[in-house]
C-alpha cells in the first residue's frame, strides 16, 4: 500500500486574481505562482517537488503593501480544514507557511501538516484535489487549486492521460513580436488514466522557452486571474493556450507543460518563429525636457519611436505632432517612422511651460509627452492703465489693473506678473497674470471696507533682476465726499454766487462710470443718480463727469441764496449720490464772482471766448480782435437782473411788435470791462438768451490799445462800495 505525503497548501503561483471587494482599504491579492500544480510525491517518475504558493498583496493605489496579514485555508476532502496566517514583506509577497510543533517535522514547501493517507482514501481515480483560499481583511480571496496523484500498480508514474486537441505534437508556430501566433490556439486535454476517464480541472498548461531577454520566447496568453502565461483546465479537462510571441525577433524552441512542472511529461520541443510586428506602440526616445528663452528654437528634437508590440523598431507607423499646453511652433515634422521607428519634430515656444504631444494615429492611446520650459528676458515694466482710480467702499475699481513687460521695447508674451496689495483695503482678482502677445498682465481691484489710499505692486523677475511697478488707489466711504467748488469759468475756488455757474469736485461721485453724464435739453435736478443742495436748496445740474480719475458736477447756485449787499454768507454744500448724502462742505457766497469763460486754440493756450458783434467771428491769434471794434464777451457770477433772475431760469421771450423777443434782462450791478490795463466802454450787460446761468458783455476795444498776443483783459463788478474782481486774463489785438 502506497502512502502520499499529501501537502495542501504552500505553493507560489501567480494565477488568479479575483474581483477586489470595496472594503476598508480596497486591498487586492494576485497570484503570483504556484497554481495548478499536479504533484506525485511517491513516483518514481515524473513531478515530484511542490512549488511554494506565492500571493503579491498591493494597496488601493496599486503599491506593494508590506506588513498585511494573509489567511491561508487549505481544504482536502475527507480531511478538516487547516488555517495559517503569514505577513507580507515590502515587496508585498508572503508565501503559506510551515506549521509548528507536528510530528513528524513538514517537509520543506509545505503548507498544511504532512499526513500519511492509505491508498484507498483515493477510491479509485487515484488523484486528489486541494483548495487553498487566501485572504486579508481588506480584499477578496484568491484560490489556488493543487492535485496530488498516486501511481497506478501498473507504472511508478502517475496514471494520467493528456493528449492535444487536435493535434498529435506541439505544432510549429509563426507569429509577430508581442502578437499571437498565426496559427491560433493550442487545446491541452487533462484526464486520468485508472479505468475511468475522469477531467481534472484546475491544472495548470504552459509555454516553457527560452528565459533569456535576448532570445526569442514564447508563452500562453495569461487568463483572467491567472498568473502571467497559465490557463488552467475547465470542467472538461480542457485549457485553451494562445500563444504570445516575445519581444525579440527570430527561432527557437518551446515545450507545452503541464501541471506546473517541467519535469512532468510534456509535448515539446519544438520550433517556432518570432517576426516583426505592424505598428503597434509609441515610446519616448529623446528630447524632453528642455528649457530654453522665448522666441528661441529648442536645441534638441523632440524623438519617439514607433516599434511593434514586442518593442522592436517599426516602419510606415504613423503619428500627429500637436502642441498641447503653453504656446509654440513646430518644424521640420518626422511623421512617418523609418526603419529606426523615429519620428521627431522641433519646437520654439513662446509662452511656456509647453507640452508636445506626439500620438499614434493607428491607437490614439498611444501618445509621448515632451516639456519645454521657457525662460522669460524681460528688461523693464510699465503701468499702461489703472491708476489713481477711486471706488467706494466694498465696490470694484472701474478699470482693470493692467502692465506692459518688455524686453528692449518688444512685447514679452509669457512673462508671469506678480500683483500684490503693500497697503490699504483692497483685494485682488488673482496673485498673478501671464502677459499676452501685447505683453500685458492684468488683474482686476475690488475696493474693501476701510476708506484711505491703497497700494498695489506689480512685480516680474527676469533671471536675476526684477521690476516693479505700484498702483495707488483710493476707498472712498460711502457716498460722494466734495474736495471743493470753484467758479465754472475762471475755476477760482470759492468764487461763487447766487445764480452763478459752478464746478464741483468731488470723490465717490461716479463709480462704475467714466465718460460725461449730461442733463437732458436742460439743466436737472438728478443727472446720473448725483443730487446738489446748497443749504437745503437744490441747485439745477448741467452735467456729472468722470474724466481722466477727475469727478465733478457742474450746477447753478441757487438764485434765492440770500446774500448781504455789502458781503458774503456760508452756506452747506451737499452731494447726495443715489441718495447716500456726502458730509456738509462749507461754501461762501459772495454776491459777484465774475468769471470769464475762455476756449482752447489750436496751441493748447486758452483765450476769452469773444465774439465780432459785426461779424460774428470768434477771436483767435489767427483772428485778433481790433481795435475800435465791438465784441461780446461771456461770464458768470454777475448777481441778479431786472426783472429778477430765479434758479434754473432760461432768459423768456416777451411779444414785441407781434413778435416773440428775448426779454432784455440786464444786471444790477455795475460792470468795468479792462483791456490792456485800461477801461473799455460797455454797451450792454445782462443775462445770456436760452442758457443757464450766463451773461454777456458787449463792449468796444479801445482805439488807443496795444497790439499783441497777450493784451490784459479783466471784468470788476461792483455795487456801492462791494467790488469784487474777476481772474485776470489776455486777448489777442490787431
Amino acid at each position: 500500500m502506497r502512502k502520499l505525503q499529501l501537502i495542501a497548501a504552500n505553493f507560489i503561483a501567480a494565477l488568479s486574481i479575483f474581483p477586489i471587494l470595496c472594503l476598508a482599504q480596497n486591498n487586492s491579492i494576485q497570484i503570483v505562482s504556484g497554481n495548478g500544480q499536479l504533484v506525485c510525491p511517491s513516483c518514481e517518475v515524473g513531478a515530484k517537488t511542490y512549488f511554494p504558493l506565492v500571493v503579491q498583496v498591493n494597496n488601493s493605489s496599486g503599491q506593494p503593501l508590506a506588513g498585511a496579514t494573509v489567511t491561508w485555508t487549505t481544504t482536502l476532502p475527507g480531511y478538516a480544514t487547516q488555517i495559517t496566517t503569514s505577513t507580507t514583506g515590502t515587496n508585498g509577497q508572503t508565501s503559506c507557511p510551515m506549521p509548528t510543533g507536528l510530528t513528524p517535522p513538514p517537509v520543506p514547501n509545505q503548507c498544511a501538516s504532512p499526513i500519511m493517507i492509505p491508498a484507498f482514501f483515493f477510491g479509485t481515480t487515484n488523484f486528489l484535489q486541494a483548495t487553498v483560499s487566501v485572504s486579508t481583511p481588506n480584499a477578496t480571496t484568491a484560490s489556488f487549486s493543487e492535485w496530488d496523484a498516486l501511481p497506478s500498480s501498473l507504472a511508478p508514474t502517475p496514471p494520467i492521460s493528456i493528449v492535444l486537441v487536435p493535434q498529435t505534437a506541439a505544432p510549429q508556430l509563426t507569429g509577430p513580436s508581442g502578437g499571437p501566433a498565426k496559427s491560433g490556439p493550442i487545446v491541452v486535454k487533462v484526464i486520468t488514466a485508472t479505468g475511468f476517464e475522469t477531467p481534472l480541472s484546475g491544472v495548470a498548461v504552459s509555454l516553457s522557452s527560452s528565459t533569456a531577454s535576448n532570445q526569442p520566447s514564447v508563452s500562453c496568453q495569461s487568463a483572467a486571474g491567472q498568473q502571467p502565461g497559465v490557463v488552467l483546465t475547465d470542467s472538461t479537462g480542457q485549457a485553451s493556450c494562445t500563444p504570445i510571441m516575445g519581444p525579440t525577433l527570430g527561432t527557437g524552441s518551446y515545450s507545452i507543460v503541464v501541471g506546473g512542472n517541467p519535469s512532468f511529461p510534456s509535448f515539446g520541443p519544438t520550433q517556432f518563429t518570432v517576426t516583426a510586428g505592424p505598428p503597434a506602440l509609441l515610446k519616448y526616445s529623446s528630447g524632453s525636457p528642455q528649457t530654453v528663452n522665448s522666441g528661441i528654437q529648442a536645441p534638441l528634437p523632440l524623438n519617439a519611436k514607433v516599434t511593434d508590440l514586442g518593442g522592436n523598431p517599426t516602419a510606415g507607423g504613423t503619428v500627429k505632432w500637436t502642441v498641447t499646453a503653453g504656446v509654440a511652433t513646430l518644424s521640420s515634422l518626422v511623421t512617418t517612422s523609418p526603419s529606426t521607428g523615429i519620428v521627431s519634430a522641433r519646437v520654439t515656444p513662446t509662452v511656456g511651460p509647453v507640452t508636445v504631444t506626439c500620438t499614434l494615429t493607428s491607437n490614439t492611446a498611444q501618445v509621448v509627452n515632451f516639456t519645454i520650459n521657457v525662460n522669460i528676458v524681460a528688461t523693464g515694466l510699465s503701468i499702461t492703465s489703472g491708476d489713481q482710480q477711486e471706488a467706494n467702499e466694498n465696490d470694484p475699481f472701474t478699470s482693470p489693473l493692467i502692465v506692459t513687460v518688455v524686453n528692449n521695447s518688444a512685447p514679452v508674451q509669457g512673462a508671469t506678473v506678480n500683483f500684490t496689495v503693500v497697503s490699504g483695503s483692497a483685494t485682488l482678482s488673482a496673485p498673478s497674470a501671464v502677459t499676452n502677445a501685447l505683453g500685458q498682465a492684468q488683474v482686476t481691484a475690488t475696493a474693501g471696507a476701510t476708506p484711505g489710499p491703497v497700494m498695489v505692486s506689480a512685480s516680474v523677475k527676469s533671471g536675476s533682476s526684477s521690476f516693479a511697478q505700484t498702483f495707488n488707489l483710493t476707498v472712498n466711504p460711502p457716498g460722494p465726499t466734495v474736495i471743493s467748488i470753484n467758479n465754472a469759468a475762471s475755476f477760482v475756488s470759492q468764487s461763487v454766487s447766487p445764480c452763478s455757474l459752478a464746478t464741483i469736485f468731488a470723490t465717490g461721485l461716479t463709480p462704475g462710470f467714466t465718460g460725461v453724464a449730461e442733463a437732458y435739453i436742460a439743466p436737472q435736478y438728478q443727472v446720473n443718480n448725483v443730487t446738489v443742495q446748497f443749504g437745503g436748496m437744490p441747485a439745477p445740474i448741467l452735467d456729472v463727469a468722470n474724466t481722466n480719475g477727475q469727478q465733478t458736477v457742474s450746477v447753478q447756485v441757487p438764485c434765492e441764496i440770500s446774500v448781504p449787499s455789502s458781503g458774503s454768507t456760508t452756506v452747506q454744500l451737499v452731494v447726495s449720490l443715489n441718495g447716500v448724502a456726502s458730509p456738509d462742505f462749507p461754501v461762501t457766497v459772495s454776491q459777484f464772482s465774475p468769471g470769464i469763460f475762455m476756449t482752447t486754440q489750436a496751441d493748447g493756450t486758452q483765450i476769452p471766448i469773444l465774439v465780432g458783434l459785426a461779424d460774428g467771428q470768434l477771436v483767435s491769434t489767427q483772428q485778433p480782435a481790433r481795435r475800435g471794434n465791438y465784441y461780446r464777451m461771456f461770464v458768470t457770477g454777475l448777481g441778479q437782473t431786472n426783472p429778477g433772475l430765479v434758479t434754473n431760469e432760461f432768459d423768456p421771450l416777451i411779444l414785441q411788435d407781434g413778435n416773440w423777443v428775448p426779454e432784455p434782462l440786464p444786471i444790477l450791478a455795475s460792470i468795468l470791462v479792462g483791456v490792456d490795463n485800461g477801461g473799455a466802454p460797455v454797451t450792454w450787460a445782462g443775462y445770456a438768451y436760452d442758457m443757464v446761468g450766463v451773461y454777456e458783455i458787449d463792449f468796444q476795444v479801445p482805439e488807443n490799445s496795444h497790439t499783441g498776443n497777450n493784451i490784459a483783459f479783466a471784468i470788476i463788478a461792483y455795487e456801492g462800495n462791494n467790488i469784487v474782481y474777476g481772474k485776470g486774463t489776455a486777448i489777442p489785438v490787431q
